[in-house]
């Protein structure tokens, strides 16, 4: 779990049932692509938001920020029963049930509680995480037969903008 200018932001998912569809085409293992050039991304994504902040904040918010922007090199993805799992890399994994609906899904090492929304369309699944400290949107997007985006949108009235990135994957 990650925090974001001392404002944590548990970085899990909520899904519920209309998740098979995609799942079907989703669930399995996506390996990150052009991971040359994933960082460079990352920090101006980063320098993006920290350019808007105070002078005197973008020091201390910087490092923060960098710790929410997580390289996943592999994503397992995966449904059973009334569960949702997730793993990014040798992190262990985490599952949801498919019926989250804005209601508390789990709380962080802090005891924070963490809401969770899931939504589906025909290629893509988006999970919205919601805490006292912010709000995180994570989509995985089928854009072909073996190629997901995934894009993150991290939004806190601590932020004078989203800090948002998007990472290509093949699936393995």
């Amino acid at each position: 779990m990650k925090k974001l200018i001392g404002i944590g932001i548990v970085a899990t998912m909520a899904l519920s049932s209309g998740a098979y569809a995609s799942g079907d085409v989703l669930a399995g293992k996506w390996m990150l692509q052009n991971a040359d050039s994933t960082q460079a991304k990352l920090d101006e994504a980063v320098e993006n938001v920290a350019q808007e902040m105070n002078f005197f904040i973008r020091a201390l918010a910087r490092p923060v920020l960098k710790k929410q922007t997580q390289i996943c090199q592999q994503w397992t993805l995966g449904w059973q029963a009334k569960q949702f799992q997730w793993q990014c890399d040798s992190e262990e994994a985490d599952n949801i049930p498919l019926s989250a609906n804005g209601e508390v899904i789990k709380k962080d090492e802090e005891g924070i509680e963490i809401s969770g929304t899931y939504q589906q369309t025909n290629d893509a699944v988006v999970v919205v995480l919601e805490s006292e400290r912010g709000k995180r949107t994570n989509t995985w997007k089928q854009v072909s037969d073996d190629e997901l985006l995934f894009t993150v949108k991290l939004e806190s009235e601590k932020l004078p903008t989203p800090l948002t990135w998007s990472l290509s994957y093949k699936k393995e």
